[in-house]
């Protein structure tokens, strides 16, 4: 009698295809990220909004979305059916739980600049329910799909692989990858529509700054956030896309790498803005201030 039908490899990757992907999602989370963490969390001249806090938390955990890697199974034998089918359910819930942090991200910021733009104040403390709701968002929709996910592969193990991602572990279930597939891209649609929106808004803003009109956002540097948060929603837009395309039809491992850059290209765009390059630079700042009073 035959035994169960293996899933075949679909991504064909080299070694030193490996060694990257592992590289652009390992680094990010040991180093940059938890760096860009404190000097947010910690530092008096750095203001950020609580969803952007939680986006670097949400990439932060994706080292443990590659535990095979500490139990030294990224490559060679296959891993044991449960620590795979822990990987694989752990990484199905990334791709849900990073486009909501995004559209969070981009849905605090639209509120803001909304309220600069029609002048009114806004206060966060005045949305305290729906401040929580984007923060834990994320995380629920992650547990989610984890759970979504063992119960899957518990129900069909022989369908539970590393071969055929090659990258990380997998479970071979169109149901399962259709409902991941149709949720982020719903999300990820919402989070376009909210860009158009919010560039709709920041255009009107920046005539309103022309025209010597005061507020929120009155300089040039003060639109220097919203027009990174942007930049990143278009650049995860086409990322996350090229992953779910891959997750339909896989056999080049490009999207992968691509959406493996993502943490890297958050500490890029927003670990380059001047108060953050002004508080790694301490000891230039300090000097800057005993000019100032001598």
């Amino acid at each position: 009698m035959a035994g169960p039908e293996v899933p075949m490899n679909i991504v064909h990757g080299t070694h030193a295809e490996l060694i990257l992907f592992l590289v652009l999602n390992m680094w990010p989370s040991h180093f940059g990220l938890p760096i860009l963490l404190a000097i947010v969390l910690f530092s008096k001249h750095v203001q950020r909004y609580p969803t952007f806090v939680n986006l670097l938390v949400v990439f932060m955990l994706v080292p443990i979305t590659l535990n095979s890697v500490y139990a030294g199974k990224a490559s060679g034998p296959e891993p044991s059916r449960a620590l795979c089918l822990t990987q694989a359910s752990l990484l199905y819930g990334m791709p849900g739980m990073a486009s909501v942090a995004v559209l969070t991200l981009v849905y605090q910021m639209l509120v803001t600049i909304r309220a600069a733009v029609y002048k009114n104040t806004y206060r966060e403390n005045e949305h305290a329910v729906r401040l929580w709701m984007m923060v834990i968002a994320p995380y629920a929709v992650w547990i989610l799909f984890i759970i979504a996910t063992v119960i899957v592969g518990i129900g069909d193990p022989a369908n539970v692989s590393r071969d055929r991602r090659f990258f990380y572990c997998s479970v071979k279930s169109n149901p399962l990858t259709d409902t991941l597939t149709m949720f982020a891209a719903v999300v990820l649609f919402a989070t376009l529509v909210l860009e158009v929106w919010t560039f709709v808004l920041f255009c009107k803003r920046w005539a309103s700054i022309e025209r010597g009109n005061s507020g929120m956002f009155t300089t040039t540097s003060e639109l220097d956030l919203p027009l990174r948060i942007l930049a990143f929603g278009v650049y995860l837009l086409v990322a996350m896309s090229l992953s779910l395309l891959s997750m339909k039809a896989p056999e080049s491992p490009i999207p992968d790498l691509i959406i493996a850059s993502a943490a890297t290209v958050v500490i890029l765009i927003f670990g380059t803005q001047r108060d953050i390059l002004q508080a790694i630079c301490f000891w230039r700042e300090s000097q800057h201030w005993n000019e100032s009073s001598s």
